[in-house]
C-alpha cells in the first residue's frame, strides 16, 4: 500500500471532487451575510471611485446600491445571533 492510499483511508481525508471540510464550518445564512458584506464593500469602493472621478449618476446609483447591500449584510449577520461555543463555557461548580 502506498503512502497516498494510506492517506485516503484516514478519516476526513480529502477525496478528489469533494471540498475539504473546515473546522467550524459556517452555515448557509452566514455565508450569504458574508457575501453581502464583501460584495457591498467592493461595490461601495467602485461607486465612490466613480463619483470621485466626476459627478455621475452611475456612481451615485452604484454607491446607493452598495450601501443598501451593506445594510442588508449587517442586518442579516446580526440576526444570526451570538456564537455558541460550548467548549468555552465551563460549567459552574
Amino acid at each position: 500500500m502506498s503512502a497516498r492510499d494510506a492517506g485516503e483511508e484516514r478519516e476526513g481525508a480529502r477525496r478528489p471532487g469533494r471540498p475539504a471540510r473546515r473546522r467550524g464550518a459556517r452555515s448557509e445564512a452566514e455565508d450569504r451575510a458574508r457575501r453581502a458584506l464583501s460584495g457591498g464593500g467592493l461595490l461601495l469602493v467602485a461607486g465612490l471611485a466613480l463619483v470621485g472621478v466626476g459627478p455621475s449618476d452611475a456612481g451615485m446609483a452604484l454607491t446607493l446600491l452598495a450601501l443598501a447591500l451593506l445594510i442588508y449584510g449587517i442586518h442579516s449577520f446580526g440576526r444570526l445571533g451570538p456564537e455558541r461555543d460550548e467548549t468555552a463555557r465551563a460549567p459552574s461548580p
